[in-house]
């Protein structure tokens, strides 16, 4: 397994990164960069301590320990043990981070299960999937992917855009030519995971599963606007945990075969698409609910701070956060009992279950933020930064005036900026957006599970109750 400072290095590989318009020769000591760099570098500095290596890590094939986020789950048993290892790396920052390193295995995972729905498509494709995932596990690789295609006129046919494509092909390589969207944490990866979403009019061009290397020649990623250059006391969440998302733009990348998980099949793709991701729901929601209990910690203390716990509808907003925090722990452990197994033996946990329960954390999520800030009211607007607090000619009128709380005057200006970072922010914003468009947007899943729900036995049951029998309604 590799250590902080070796991550670290692996980032100095000639990637093309662009940020405010120039590109990032060091992306590791950049000032918008640097923070999360190092957050990223010190997860894999933990999984060499020795009381958290049978929590983060496991033995291999080889014989050798690697990262758990690889582990291959065979039972419910498995699933609950995953479970533990996302937990705690989440709640080293909170829940803020969707990309950590152990997230992108699980689409990886994905893939491995449903080698043999790709088979059905090019016997080669199951087995590249099954090297990589073998590669990446073994070298300890940050991945990262992109589902998203970038916003575009929608009245126009799919195949008559710039998406991603195939654009020509030789006997070792394909050559793509597009642009992807969001691809989070593309500056810090060492691999990218490229996957084409189902779509309408999805050309068979455009259909396609592969990675390659961030450095790859032609391969370029334009950050947006960077959300961490403020002081660390001051944005104790955005100055660390801001994971960067990009554009990705395909210049005639040569794609080797070798890497090429799917191409030019449409159908393939939409068989595999939902065995692919399910994996990944389970991490979002877990991550969720972990970033729910850091939601009910900061209330809970905001409103001790400000003297207003005994209040009911206080009682109440908290009470609200607790209850979501619970219903999503009820969520995960439900899908985990129940899992459904892969015909090559591997434990999903309950697609149904995690679909339902994405749609009842993303309909939740704008609500936790709008209670917190509610709970803080203009102390949240108004906490001053540490170097006002710092000032000489304001230090004894800030000390004075935000006196007389359960805590000291800088403890209150912490809990007031973590507050904003975390709910009222630029960053926070972009929690928001994260959540609500990770993993598809709301509408449509809700769409999709009730197209696909069977209440074939519901209706049965009344029919029975009213009295009608097999097909007299259709007569009347």
């Amino acid at each position: 397994m590799r250590t902080g400072p070796q991550y670290l290095q692996s980032l100095d590989d000639g990637r093309q990164v662009f940020l405010s318009g120039t590109r990032v020769r060091d992306v590791a000591a950049h000032p918008a960069l640097a923070g999360c760099a190092r957050t990223l570098a010190n997860l894999y500095d933990a999984q060499a301590r020795p009381e958290l290596q049978d929590l983060l890590t496991m033995e291999g094939p080889s014989g050798k320990r690697v990262s758990l986020a690889w582990m291959v789950p065979k039972s419910s048993a498995d699933l609950e043990r995953r479970r533990r290892m996302i937990e705690h790396l989440a709640r080293q920052q909170g829940g803020t981070m969707g990309r950590l390193p152990d997230y992108v295995p699980l689409i990886a995972l994905g893939l491995y299960s449903a080698r043999g729905q790709l088979a059905r498509g090019a016997p080669e494709w199951a087995g590249n999937v099954e090297r990589y995932f073998n590669t990446c596990r073994d070298a300890d690789l940050l991945l990262t992917h992109s589902f998203a295609d970038r916003q575009i006129d929608r009245s126009k046919p799919s195949a008559a855009l710039n998406h991603l494509q195939v654009v020509s092909r030789d006997s070792e390589h394909l050559v793509v030519r597009g642009i992807k969207s969001m691809a989070t944490l593309g500056p810090f990866a060492n691999e990218y995971l490229v996957l084409t979403p189902p779509r309408a009019g999805l050309a068979p061009q455009q259909a396609l599963f592969f990675s390659v290397p961030v450095a790859t020649p032609g391969l370029r990623f334009i950050c947006r606007q960077p959300f961490s250059e403020g002081a660390p006391a001051d944005f104790p969440l955005s100055s660390r945990f801001d994971e960067m998302d990009a554009w990705a733009v395909f210049d005639d990348v040569r794609i080797p075969l070798s890497r090429v998980f799917l191409a030019e099949n449409v159908d393939v793709l939409q068989a595999a698409w939902r065995q692919v991701n399910v994996f990944a729901y389970h991490h979002i929601l877990i991550r969720m609910a972990v970033k729910a209990e850091l939601f009910a910690g900061v209330s809970s203390l905001v409103a001790q701070q400000l003297g207003t716990s005994q209040f009911e509808r206080v009682k109440e907003d908290l009470a609200d956060i607790l209850r979501h925090v619970e219903t999503l722990r009820a969520f995960i452990r439900a899908a985990e009992a129940d899992p459904v197994l892969t015909r090559e033996g591997v434990a999903m946990p309950n697609p149904r279950t995690l679909m339902v329960a994405h749609m009842h954390a993303v309909e939740h999520h704008p609500r936790l933020q709008q209670t917190l800030l509610s709970l803080c009211g203009q102390g949240v607007l108004m906490a001053p930064t540490h170097a006002e607090l710092d000032s000489g000619e304001l230090q004894a009128d800030l000390e004075h005036y935000l006196s007389g709380g359960p805590t000291a005057p800088a403890d209150r200006v912490r809990l007031f900026r973590l507050a904003w970072d975390l709910a009222g922010g630029a960053f926070a914003t972009r929690q928001m957006m994260f959540e609500l468009f990770n993993g598809r947007d709301l509408a449509r899943n809700r769409l999709q599970f009730a197209q696909s729900y069977d209440v074939s036995t519901f209706e049965q049951m009344a029919r029975r109750l009213a009295g009608i029998e097999p097909g007299e309604e259709q007569g009347r």
